[in-house]
């Protein structure tokens, strides 16, 4: 029986060598100033895309993690109206790569959380 996993607020990052960012800034959305960004792509195809990136929150190297299950790198992101705290764990997967699995927890639960120390974390050997 293969096994169902629930990938709501999970996810993975990787290492991009194909994008540049070709302009930073900052827009005005709904009477709030956001940091933004326009990144060159490649598509499968091989024809350049262009992608408005708009940012959901600073992020901070963890360079005194508590534990081994510490994430490396996390902050407060705002994502659709939701402010959620989010966990990034380096990992490596079984073919060498780097990537970085991602982790979100609702900003209330977060809270809680913080005063048992524990963060779903991610098990799959995948860094940044």
């Amino acid at each position: 029986m293969q096994k169902e996993y629930d990938n709501e607020l999970t996810g993975y990052l990787w290492h991009e060598t194909g994008s540049s960012v070709m302009r930073k800034g900052t827009v005005q959305v709904k009477g709030q100033k956001k940091y933004a960004a326009i990144i060159k792509s490649t598509n499968n195809v091989g024809e350049e895309k262009y992608e408005l990136m708009i940012s959901a929150g600073l992020l901070h190297l963890n360079s005194v993690k508590t534990s081994e299950r510490s994430p490396d790198i996390g902050g407060t992101v705002t994502i659709e109206g939701s402010t959620y705290k989010m966990g990034g764990w380096r990992k490596v997967s079984d073919k060498g790569d780097e990537y970085t699995s991602v982790s979100f927890k609702e900003k209330d639960e977060a809270r809680q959380s913080e005063t048992t120390n524990t963060f779903d974390t991610q098990t799959d050997d995948v860094p940044f």
